[in-house]
This record gives structure tokens, sequence and C-alpha cells, in this order.
């Protein structure tokens, strides 16, 4: 049986790629500062900016390959902390240790901004990579490293530029939580950039295209979205209808003028031009947030 570690396997993308590669197979090994929850899984104390505790870990547990999800996810701030140099640092090193261990892959999570504010459809392949802030130019940074890193030791990696990223367990001040819990209180809910057509993936969907990823034995540089774009006007409205809440507290009174922006997976990106697609419609998966 093949033997993945996930540095934050009980995390928000964590918890479901766990899922997906145990469904097909593998055996998971939890990497977590706060130890593992899955009972019969093998877990490591681990911290990613400590190199022994990685080493002794790696060395234990002996993984085939090595997933790391970890990242500042400070709510408002991660766009400009300095603790992206940090993780960006941190993560290429752990890919360096992962290899000397003797791993034989590291998978690494990026994002659609890499790609700037609106790029439009994108294609991992033809699509510029643009630098918005100090978030997107240390994930660029770990991208195009960690594809070094890999040449350098002979070994394969993937960097899967996640989009834009829903489902359980989400932080209560993301977009879509934040919706429910207003207007589930009869509160207004402000709406700046209703016209900003973005790629909407549950977090299932992005467990399951990083399984296709790897199994697929894709490129290293992996664009995953569904492929659809949803408006953040139509998608609070259908989070409206699908929660019996009343869009009439949908307030766009602030909204930016001319923010039109897109940013949605291209349908021949990798990915999508392999054959994999989201396993239910956007409906759906809201619908199961309930």
């Amino acid at each position: 049986m093949p033997k993945i570690a996930i540095l934050g396997a009980n995390g928000f993308l964590g918890s479901p790629i766990s899922e997906v590669f145990e469904t097909e197979g593998w055996e998971v090994v939890e990497f977590s500062r706060i130890g593992g929850k899955g009972e019969l899984r093998e877990n490591f104390l681990v911290n990613l900016f400590d190199e022994e505790t990685l080493k002794r870990a790696l060395s234990l547990s002996k993984p085939d390959v090595v997933l790391s999800t970890a990242w500042d996810t400070e709510h408002g701030k991660f766009w400009t902390n300095e603790s992206n140099v940090d993780y960006r640092d941190a993560t290429l090193n752990f890919a360096r240790l992962s290899f000397q261990s003797g791993s034989e892959a590291f998978i690494g999570l990026g994002t659609m901004s890499e790609y700037g504010a609106s790029p439009g459809f994108c294609n991992s392949v033809t699509s510029p990579l643009v630098v918005n802030d100090i978030y997107s130019k240390s994930k660029i940074e770990t991208g195009l490293g960690l594809k070094k890193i890999g040449e350098k030791f002979g070994a394969r990696t993937h960097w899967a530029r996640v989009f834009q990223a829903f489902g359980p367990n989400e932080k209560s001040e993301r977009f879509i939580p934040g919706l429910i819990r207003n207007l589930s209180g009869g509160k207004q809910f402000s709406i700046r950039t209703p016209n900003y057509e973005m790629d909407w993936i549950h977090t299932s969907d992005i467990a399951s295209a990083i399984n296709f990823m790897f199994e697929g034995n894709l490129n290293h540089f992996v664009d995953i979205g569904t492929g659809v774009g949803t408006s953040v006007k139509e998608l609070s409205e259908l989070v409206c209808q699908e929660f019996d809440l009343d869009a009439s507290l949908l307030d766009y009174s602030e909204q930016i003028p001319g923010h039109e922006k897109k940013a949605v997976v291209g349908q021949e990106s990798q990915l999508l031009s392999q054959g994999w697609g989201p396993n239910e419609s956007l409906r759906k998966r809201i619908r199961s947030l309930r």
C-alpha cells in the first residue's frame, strides 16, 4: 500500500484530501502541530518551521509522497503578512528534507492569485504570472522553487493552483459562512464585488482533482478548478435559495464601480482537458453545506 504524509491532514483542505487518498487505497500519515485525529492513522507532531520535527517524522514514517497544505491564512491579513516569505522558505525546505529522506514526490498547494486580480480564463501553460502582493509573490516563488528542487533530486513534484475553495469547516470569516451567518440573523450583508466571476470549487472536488492530478502524472503546474465561472452575486443568490434566506438583505450599495473581474480555469487547461470534472453541481455543493 503506498503511503502519503499530509501536513495539515485535519484542516479545511487537508481533511478531504486525506479522505480521498484513503478511499483510493493509500495509507495516510498525519503530520500536524496539534496531533492526529484519525484513530486508525499513524500521526506525528511536527512544526513546519522546526526542521528536527520534520526530519524525525519523515524518518519514522517513510512516506512515498508528501503533501503540504500549510500556509498563513489569517483572514484579511495574509495578503500582506511578511510570514508569507517564511512559509515559502519552510515549504521548500520541507520538500528538500522529504527527498533527502527517500520520498518520491512532493505536492504543494498554490493559488489562483498567482495569475493576478483578473486573469480571465486561466491555463498554467499560457497564462502569465502576476505579482500583486507578498502573498502572490511568495506562492509564485514557492511553485517555481519546488520545480527546481524536484529537478535537482530527480524527483516528482506538483504545484496545484487552487481556485475559489469553499466547503465544510470553512473559517467563519470567509465569504459563504459570513453571508449565511448575517442573513440568518436578519442582518444585511454587504457585497462590494458582485460582478467578480470566479471558479468556485468545493473542497471534496479539490481533493478529487489533486488525486486525479497525481494518479494521472500531470505536469508540475496544475490549475484546480471546475472551468465554470459564477459571479459573487449569482453565488450569493444561490446560497439564499438553498438556505431559504432573504435575498433582499444582500447589500450592493458599496460595490466597486466597474469591478467586473474574472478568474476561471480554462477548459483547455491540463486537468479539465484530461477528463476530470466535479462530482456534483455548484447548487448541490451549496445545498450540502446545510
